[in-house]
C-alpha cells in the first residue's frame, strides 16, 4: 500500500514536472529562456514537412484548441511512461527473483536513477553540464523523448522473446515487439541503428544453439516494417534536393562542442566504465563456460547493452551528417539511448554485486571500495542531473554552464 503510493507520487510529480517544462518549450513567447528543439519541430508539422511520428500528431493537435497544452501533455505521457515502463523492466526481469524485502523499492529507486542521471559535470573539463558531454536524459528533444518511451518496450518484448523462444513461440509477444520497434523507428531511427546490428548478431548465436530456424528467420522478420520507414526517411532526409548527406569524418561528432572530448566522453558514462571494469573477467569467465555446452548466456543482459554502447559509439566516433543538419549532430541521439541502457544494466550489476558474498571472492576492503566508489558516482550522476533538470523548470536554456 505505502509503496503503491509513493510510486505513483513519484511518477506523477514528474510527469507533471516534464508536462509544465513542455508547455513552456512549446509555446514560442518562451523559446528564449525555455530553449528546445520543440519549436522547430512543431514548425516543421505545422508547414507539413516531417519525417517523425511525432509530426502526424502535432499536426493533429494544431486542428484542436488547447495547441500548446494539448502538445505538452503529449510529450508529458511518454517522458513519465518512460520512467514507469523502465520500473516494469528492472521488476519483471532482475528485482522479482530477489527473494529479499524491498525489492520493488529497488526496482523504484533504480528506475528514477536511470531517468534522471547525466554526466559527470566537471567545470574544469568543460564549463557546459550538458552540451559538449553526451547523456541518457534528455529534456529539450521531443523526438528523442518518445523515441526511447517506445525503445524502452522494444527492449523488454526482445529479451522476453530471446530468453523463451528456443522451447516455445509466443505470437501475443512477437507482436508487441515488432510494434514497438516499428514505433520507436517512426518516431526516430537512432534506436534502430544502434539496435539492430546488436540483435541480428544475437540471431547467429540462436542457430549456434540450435534455435529452429524458422524462428530465427519469424523473429528477424520483425524488423521489415523499420526497413520501410527507414527507407522512407532517407528519402526525406537526404534526396538530392535537400542537399543533406552522410560522410565518415572521425570525431566530427564528439569534438562540436568539447575541446577535450575523450574526457567528457569518459564523464558521460564513468559509473558504467567502473562497474564494467570489475565486472568484466567474471561475467567472460562465466560466459565461456555456457558457450561451451550451447546455453544461453547468463549475461546477455551485460553483453546486449554493451554492445549497443559500441555501436553507438562507433556510430558518433566515425559518421557525421553534411548539409543543412551538419551542425545538429544527429548521430549523438542513439549513443545517448545506448548510455541510458547500459547505466540501466550496470545498475542491476551493481545492486547484484552488492548483495553476493561471492563477489570479489569476499574481500571486504575490495568490496567496501566497490560499495563507496562506484555507488558515490552514481550518486553524483544523479544529483547533476537533478540540478540539470531543476534549471531547467525555471527556464535556464540546456547550454546552461556551471
Amino acid at each position: 500500500m505505502i509503496f503503491g503510493i509513493v510510486a505513483c507520487l513519484i511518477f506523477t510529480i514528474y510527469t507533471a514536472a516534464c508536462g509544465y517544462l513542455f508547455f513552456m518549450q512549446a509555446d514560442a513567447a518562451h523559446d528564449l529562456y525555455f530553449e528546445s528543439d520543440l519549436p522547430a519541430h512543431l514548425k516543421m508539422a505545422e508547414d507539413g514537412w516531417g519525417y517523425s511520428l511525432t509530426a502526424v500528431f502535432y499536426r493533429l493537435f494544431y486542428l484542436l484548441p488547447g495547441y500548446h497544452f494539448l502538445v505538452a501533455a503529449f510529450l508529458a505521457f511518454f517522458a513519465g511512461g518512460t520512467m514507469v515502463v523502465t520500473y516494469l523492466f528492472f521488476w519483471n526481469f532482475i528485482f522479482s527473483r530477489w527473494s529479499v524485502k524491498g525489492a520493488k523499492w529497488s526496482a523504484l529507486g533504480a528506475a528514477v536513477a536511470v531517468n534522471m542521471v547525466m554526466p559527470c559535470f566537471i567545470k574544469a573539463i568543460h564549463y557546459q553540464r550538458y552540451v559538449g558531454y553526451q547523456s541518457p536524459s534528455v529534456w529539450h528533444n521531443s523526438t528523442y523523448t518518445v523515441m526511447k518511451f517506445f525503445a524502452v518496450l522494444t527492449l523488454i518484448y526482445y529479451i522476453r522473446i530471446f530468453y523463451d523462444y528456443k522451447k516455445k513461440w509466443v505470437w501475443k509477444d512477437w507482436i508487441l515487439f515488432t510494434l514497438f520497434l516499428t514505433l520507436s523507428t517512426a518516431t526516430k531511427t537512432s534506436f534502430l541503428l544502434v539496435f539492430a546490428p546488436v540483435a541480428f548478431l544475437g540471431l547467429f548465436y540462436d542457430g549456434y544453439r540450435k534455435v529452429p530456424v524458422k524462428r530465427i528467420l519469424l523473429f528477424a522478420s520483425s524488423i521489415i516494417p523499420s526497413i520501410g520507414i527507414v527507407l522512407f526517411q532517407e528519402v526525406v532526409l537526404f534526396g538530392e534536393e535537400t542537399g543533406n548527406g552522410i560522410a565518415v569524418d572521425f570525431g566530427y561528432n564528439v569534438y562540436l562542442r568539447a575541446e577535450k572530448p575523450y574526457f567528457t566522453m569518459i564523464l558521460s558514462a564513468l559509473f558504467p566504465v567502473l562497474v564494467f571494469l570489475f565486472n568484466i573477467v567474471p561475467v567472460v569467465k562465466e560466459t565461456v563456460r555456457n558457450l561451451k555446452h550451447k546455453e544461453l548466456p547468463r549475461h546477455a543482459l551485460f553483453f546486449l547493452s554493451w554492445s549497443m554502447w559500441a555501436v553507438g559509439a562507433l556510430q558518433l566516433l566515425f559518421l557525421k551528417e553534411t548539409g543543412g543538419r551538419e551542425l545538429d549532430g544527429n548521430f549523438t541521439w542513439g549513443y545517448d539511448l545506448c548510455l541510458f541502457v547500459v547505466f540501466a544494466v550496470s545498475i542491476v550489476y551493481f545492486m547484484m554485486n552488492l548483495r553476493s558474498r561471492r563477489f570479489m571472492k569476499g574481500n571486504y576492503p575490495v568490496r567496501l571500495i566497490y560499495a563507496s566508489v562506484p555507488g558515490a558516482v552514481l550518486g553524483y550522476h544523479m544529483y547533476c542531473g537533478f540540478v540539470f533538470f531543476i534549471r531547467l523548470l525555471t527556464g535556464v536554456t540546456y547550454f546552461m554552464q556551471a
